[in-house]
């Protein structure tokens, strides 16, 4: 399954040129830890998913697990960073879990926001009850 942006995201994220760097990053996300500037992977992060952040948006306590794809952009993209920014992450497993989503997306870049973790699977699909 491909996640197809829409057309006026498909416009939005097109009419920036040039490719993000870690600064626009920490200045578009200021919730992120400035102590991951000089990271290799981040830096690697930021230049693989740097259109997709580009149209990342926070979402507020209301959208809950839904939202739009601007949303969905900053949880799959995002949410780790700021997690370990306030503490409730370690940073060698934060940087190994950009690793793990660049290395996803290296196998199948098309298909890399597609959940696929088993939580997520039984959330979207929840078994059938019979009886």
């Amino acid at each position: 399954m491909q996640i197809r942006l829409s057309r006026d995201l498909d416009d939005r994220a097109r009419a920036t040129t040039g490719a993000m760097t870690v600064d626009e990053f920490l200045a578009r996300f200021p919730e992120m830890p400035r102590d991951l500037r000089d990271e290799s992977v981040l830096e690697r992060y930021v230049a693989a998913f740097g259109p997709l952040l580009r149209l990342a948006q926070k979402p507020s306590p209301c959208v809950g697990a839904g939202g739009d794809m601007e949303h969905v952009f900053y949880t799959r993209l995002v949410n780790d960073l700021a997690i370990y920014a306030v503490g409730l992450a370690r940073r060698d497993r934060t940087l190994a879990r950009l690793q793990a989503t660049l290395d996803a997306h290296a196998k199948q870049p098309a298909t890399l926001l597609v959940m696929n973790d088993r939580r997520a699977r039984r959330a979207a699909h929840p078994p059938v009850r019979r009886g």
